[in-house]
């Protein structure tokens, strides 16, 4: 159980970096588009780590055992829609658009579905990995007993 716990909280970190790597080149495609030359405060960052967290908490739901192609498009799309309304929603609360000039929500949700897509991808392959070394290890231990 233990095991399971530090994998997952692991698994959460790495996410995380990934998001907020995400995070960071998408402020800066977004401000040197749509606000070439404002000067920012520290509090950004600290917002962005927030909203960094709030969406790598929704790797959470995803369940350690396999489950149906239908229920795991199911649960991505679920993830998709929290990321959408957590970046959106703090992203209007904290004053880094306009949700009334509709340039800045379209190249918001342009950024959140490069983002999405890009840090999906690397934690889909991340898992193929991982998944390919614990049967390889597996492997290596039964042949072991057997022998």
């Amino acid at each position: 159980m233990k095991e399971m716990l530090a994998l997952k909280l692991k698994s959460l970190l790495h996410t995380y970096v990934c998001v907020m790597s995400g995070v960071i080149l998408a402020t800066a495609v977004f401000i040197t588009v749509f606000m070439p030359g404002m000067e920012l405060g520290v509090e950004l960052l600290w917002q962005m780590m927030l909203v960094s967290f709030l969406c790598s908490i929704g790797t959470l739901m995803y369940p350690e055992k396999a489950v149906s192609r239908k229920w795991m498009v199911a649960l991505v799309g679920l993830h998709y829609v929290e990321v959408n309304v957590v970046v959106l929603g703090f992203g209007f609360y904290f004053e880094w658009f306009s949700i009334q000039y509709l340039p800045h929500v379209l190249g918001m949700l342009v950024l959140i579905n490069v983002i999405f897509l890009i840090v999906s991808t690397i934690e889909w392959r991340r898992g193929k990995k991982i998944a390919r070394q614990m049967n390889q290890r597996l492997a290596e231990y039964q042949k072991s007993v057997l022998q």
